[in-house]
């Protein structure tokens, strides 16, 4: 395996959860949404988004990371009908949908690609609670390769109802767009991500930019 990244995301001992950008030393993350208006705002989240994904994988993504949450409803306690009335109906509805369109989703592209599940991963628990499990699966584009623009789209939409991310095996990178606000790219080495800082310097959130100019000055 020649690919550092593609052995991190095939080990248990690698989280890769969120906060993305905090978790991971060699992270950067930038801005997608700006505008004074809704329709300018996502016309740049999805502008920028493209451009930052055409820098990372000029040859398309080798592979995408599923992070599923699996979740165990079962718990005791009272009744709740009553302290959310009428809502109650909606709210199991809402949740019934959300929670049967992030499975077909992950089904669809499990039928689809050569796939290789990491199973019971950490949480935000620690230990992990038993009412909540987390599995990493990740599919590989080998010859078919994947609507990489349409998956972007969907995580900037919020509408995969799921954890998505793009991965490059040759540029030793994660991409992950969290929604129409920005993006992290996690990095393999301090090598890497020095090489293409100044390329995703102009996308760059400046709430984090001292953070990442640390992090540059590290590397160096």
């Amino acid at each position: 395996m020649s690919s550092k990244i593609e052995a991190m995301i095939l080990d248990r001992a690698f989280d890769y959860i969120q906060p993305y950008f905090y978790n991971n030393p060699y992270a950067l993350r930038c801005e997608l949404g700006i505008g004074d208006t809704r329709e300018e705002y996502m016309s740049q989240a999805r502008k920028r988004a493209k451009e930052i994904y055409t820098i990372l994988f000029p040859k398309k993504a080798d592979a995408i990371i599923f992070n599923q949450w699996i979740y165990d409803w079962s718990d005791s306690g009272s009744a709740e009908k009553n302290e959310y009335g009428d809502y109650a109906s909606e709210m199991i509805e809402n949740r019934l949908d959300r929670e049967t369109r992030a499975l077909r989703f992950l089904l669809e592209n499990m039928m689809n690609y050569r796939h290789v599940s990491v199973k019971r991963l950490k949480t935000y628990d620690d230990p992990a609670d038993d009412d909540i499990r987390r599995n990493r699966i990740v599919c590989y584009a080998d010859d078919t390769g994947f609507d990489d623009l349409a998956l972007l789209e969907g995580q900037i939409k919020d509408e995969n109802n799921s954890e998505v991310s793009l991965v490059s095996f040759e540029n030793e990178c994660i991409f992950s767009v969290y929604d129409d606000r920005g993006c992290d790219i996690v990095f393999s080495t301090y090598e890497k991500m020095r090489e293409f800082y100044h390329f995703l310097e102009p996308f760059f959130l400046e709430y984090d930019r001292e953070i990442m100019k640390k992090r540059l000055e590290q590397a160096e």
